[in-house]
């Protein structure tokens, strides 16, 4: 990250309070030689004393993190730059007040699909949509919460 804004709000935010409202993680029917497309929603709730302070590090800690697990797809491969950063300029481009809620969208960012779309609304509820992108939602709210996520080795 180039500034010292996305640090505040990874800072004040890493290691929040949520419980998990909703989870839903479907695979859609591909052709046969293509791969699944995959479909996941998870619904959390802050549980924070004041969880509206958390939007904007909820939105950029999330979208960092949709970022940094990203990958290059089809095309977008020759956009893709590897070592490239998460900045605060990528996460102002994608973020917009909506359905009166304040949301995050990303499609492809430097040539990684994201294909993330968050919604925080008033009173610390947040709605996490993601296509192609598997159960990786699940790893971010872990990070969110300052929980390690472990795999077990074969």
């Amino acid at each position: 990250m180039d500034n010292k804004i996305g640090l505040k709000l990874l800072y004040e935010t890493v290691g929040i309070k949520i419980s998990i409202i909703s989870d839903d993680y479907r695979e859609l029917p591909a052709s046969m030689d293509e791969v699944n497309n995959t479909y996941h929603k998870i619904v959390f709730q802050i549980e924070e004393e004041e969880p509206d302070i958390f939007a904007f590090g909820v939105l950029f800690t999330l979208s960092l993190l949709s970022f940094a697990y990203a990958a290059p797809r089809g095309f977008s491969e020759i956009n893709f730059i590897p070592d490239e950063e998460w900045s605060f300029e990528y996460f102002m481009n994608g973020l917009e007040f909506k359905f009166k809620s304040l949301c995050f969208s990303a499609d492809y960012v430097s040539g990684r699909l994201m294909k993330t779309d968050i919604q925080f609304e008033s009173g610390g509820r947040v709605t996490v949509n993601t296509r192609n992108r598997g159960k990786s939602a699940e790893r971010w709210l872990l990070n969110l919460q300052g929980k390690k996520h472990i795999q077990m080795v074969k």
